[in-house]
């Protein structure tokens, strides 16, 4: 075990009352076991971290922490988006459920509404190949949704992040992550996700190691009912500038479903939807949503299958070097990123819905070569305004 975190509690004992954010006892033995519930006394008081940067108990329990996805039918079966009609009815209920927080649906708890069933599916197929040795009572989904629009006021991109325990980042500088991450796409339109292979450190004050050249990543365009997952350690934004012509036309809309699978911990101030706000959202999930395949769990695939496109070579001349803004406050780093559009719509193209060892390629691998890499870096000081206020 790399380290457990002590975390002493700066609220007052009622503001932390009835929250259920659980660490880890402390011990020395490699071989602790994680599964067994600590003195409650110590739950809010510590969390085990690996040498994985990983909560404790996670990086070996058998997930598959690679990026993958879903694109076919039979995920679309699993998660009942197999007709537009059910995609826009879950479309319409992301929308109302689009206020700016995540909310939380406990491992083995019962789905109040289609969204918590969706979650709950994502959850079960990502911890199906687990061994058992994660804790129930600590572990579950984290879900929440985003919609980009033209021209509206969130600019049309996901900015550059890594999912973590936002309120433990706030109140004690700490970065632990989910063990998955998940994004399901309910349209058919709008930015691609890029997912870096980039960890950032456990302690948030530790600036310059957020920082570091990046060798590789994987681009998913939209398509409605496909799932992608990777590591929730990995750095991952929408940007804007890589999405395909024909996912960006006038009026277009991106509805996106996210739940990141938490094991062996629940974040830290995340509540389950409002009770009160149930009523308002369209579908059961009696009705909305089929029994599981009677096959077993959709299976993803990724790695060699995808095409890829180098930052090595320029062949079309149009290599160019997009940078992002992204942190805490949005102005801690830059993501510098070489990429050639005409390359990326190459191999996309040309392999799009290609059948590939039985399934169909929906990514695009990017490798970054040395001399050309992308990476995190200190963002540049802004000329300062002359006035404070933002036009």
């Amino acid at each position: 075990m790399a380290m457990v975190l002590h975390l002493d509690e700066e609220e007052d004992e009622e503001d932390v009352d009835g929250d259920t954010w659980d660490g880890e006892d402390d011990g020395e033995d490699d071989g602790e076991d994680f599964s067994a519930a600590p003195d409650s006394s110590q739950n809010r008081q510590s969390v085990a971290i690996d040498v994985e940067g990983r909560v404790g108990g996670v990086s070996d329990c058998g997930l598959d922490f690679s990026f993958r996805s879903y694109p076919d039918e039979s995920f679309q079966r699993y998660a009942g988006l197999t007709t537009t009609k059910a995609c826009d009815v879950i479309a319409e209920d992301c929308k109302k459920c689009f206020v700016g927080e995540s909310f939380w649906l406990a491992a083995g708890s019962k789905p109040r509404c289609v969204l918590e069933e969706l979650a709950r599916r994502v959850f079960e197929l990502h911890v199906a190949g687990a061994d058992g040795t994660w804790d129930v009572d600590k572990s579950g989904a984290e879900w929440w949704v985003q919609v980009r629009r033209e021209g509206d006021g969130h600019k049309e991109t996901v900015s550059f992040h890594w999912d973590k325990d936002e309120d433990l980042v706030d109140g004690f500088g700490v970065n632990v992550h989910p063990a998955i991450s998940t994004v399901t796409y309910v349209t058919e339109s709008g930015a691609p996700t890029l997912v870096l292979d980039h960890v950032p450190p456990v302690m948030y004050e530790d600036v310059e190691q957020f920082r570091g050249a990046i060798g590789t990543g994987y681009l998913s365009f939209p398509k409605r009912g496909k799932h992608v997952a990777f590591d929730g350690r990995l750095l991952h934004g929408a940007p804007r500038e890589l999405a395909k012509t024909r996912h960006v036309q006038k009026g277009y809309e991106r509805v996106s479903f996210l739940v990141n699978i938490w094991l062996n911990y629940r974040p830290y101030a995340i509540e389950p939807f409002p009770e009160e706000e149930i009523e308002n959202l369209g579908l059961s999930p009696v009705n909305a949503i089929p029994s599981a395949l009677p096959g077993g769990f959709p299976k993803g695939f990724g790695g060699d299958a995808y095409p890829s496109t180098s930052s090595r070579t320029d062949r079309f001349g149009d290599m160019r070097e997009f940078r992002y803004d992204f942190g805490a406050t949005g102005v801690e780093h830059t993501l510098v990123l070489p990429v050639s559009i005409e390359a990326l719509d190459s191999v996309s193209d040309a392999r799009e819905g290609k059948v590939v060892g039985g399934r169909k390629v929906d990514c695009v691998r990017l490798r970054f070569a040395r001399g050309a890499e992308a990476a995190v870096v200190a963002q540049e000081p802004k000329e300062p305004r002359r006035s404070g206020r933002h036009r």
